[in-house]
């Protein structure tokens, strides 16, 4: 029989939540940093902020006394939204007893060297939230009833959904490109360069990245080496950027897009996630449970947004069409 909770065992966990409090609600967004680094933080959003994309029309010509010239300012808004989420959960530290001292963790880092076992538990728990972050940002669906942290937000993947039914996002527009076979390892290369030519020029001449699966990564990969046998720059495997795009653009694969019939092709400037681990609102707590269990709780902000969906700034790929029902 496990033993009870002692009043000394409790306030370990408790003091310990408590100095490392600033560790505890950042770890989950470090753990994540695989989808966040691509992306924008936004700091300090609890509740709704506008952001503006500000464009305007005016020119020289030719000299006349008498012009009239015609000019605009042209300004879109767009509103990131974070929701409040939160997470309890129960567990037994005396399955922790016998962890070992001076854990090394690359998300933790050095800092663990003088962390107690109260510390290193509470620490694992948080990490392990991060998974749930980085999908949510990408491909989460609002739902205010929900259990998961893909209810907490709306993604960019979503988003971009919503825009394309509402005739924001298309073809037209040059800020959709639609998929009109399933990709192979052998038109994977071309497909990717067909997406760089149908991209705005103003979207092709800046430092991009194009976030796709890793089964398009490697497809993409198999592709090159294929078709370019013998050309002297082929002289690695893995080919960090889409052929065509004067290495502006390059090729993120994600494990968190590997299901989702939609890529992304931005700027880091253009992706955004909100959060609001920083101030009052968010906090993290130890308290008993019954006799045997403790429980760790923690609560955040998260939203996810465009900047822009100008097709200067975006462009979305649609595979809906090539996936077998």
């Amino acid at each position: 029989m496990p033993d009870l909770i002692s009043i000394e065992l409790l306030e370990e966990y408790q003091q310990a939540a408590v100095q490392w409090e600033p560790t505890l609600l950042e770890l989950p967004f470090s753990a994540a940093s695989d989808v966040l680094v691509l992306m924008t933080g936004c700091y300090g959003i609890r509740g709704k902020r506008n952001f503006q994309s500000v464009d305007a029309s005016s020119q020289f010509a030719p000299f006349k006394k008498d012009r009239d010239s015609k000019s605009e300012v042209r300004i879109k808004t767009r509103t990131l939204e974070t929701f409040e989420g939160n997470v309890i959960d129960p567990f037994c530290p005396n399955d922790y007893a016998m962890l070992v001292m001076g854990y090394k963790d690359k998300v933790l880092g050095e800092e663990l060297k003088n962390a107690s076992t109260a510390a290193l538990v509470l620490m694992m728990l948080a990490k392990a939230r991060g998974a749930g972050i980085a999908q949510a940002v990408l491909t989460g669906v609002r739902n205010p009833d929900g259990d998961t942290c893909l209810d907490l937000c709306d993604g960019l993947v979503t988003i971009a959904d919503k825009e394309i039914k509402a005739g924001n996002i298309s073809v037209a527009d040059k800020n959709l490109y639609k998929l009109q076979e399933k990709f192979t390892n052998l038109n994977a290369c071309d497909i990717a360069k067909d997406i760089v030519f149908k991209a705005d020029p103003f979207l092709r001449r800046q430092n991009s990245v194009l976030l796709c699966s890793q089964a398009f990564a490697d497809a993409y990969n198999e592709s090159f080496l294929a078709s370019h046998p013998a050309v002297v720059y082929n002289q690695q495997y893995n080919q960090p950027y889409v052929e065509g795009s004067n290495g502006k653009v390059t090729l993120v694969p994600l494990a968190e897009l590997e299901n989702s019939t939609k890529f992304i092709l931005t700027d880091k400037a253009n992706m955004l996630y909100g959060t609001d681990n920083e101030s009052d609102a968010s906090f993290v707590d130890v308290m008993r449970v019954g006799h045997y269990d403790l429980s760790f709780a923690s609560n955040i902000w998260l939203g996810a947004q465009f900047n822009t969906i100008d097709p200067r700034r975006l462009m979305i790929v649609d595979l809906a069409d090539t996936v077998e029902p």
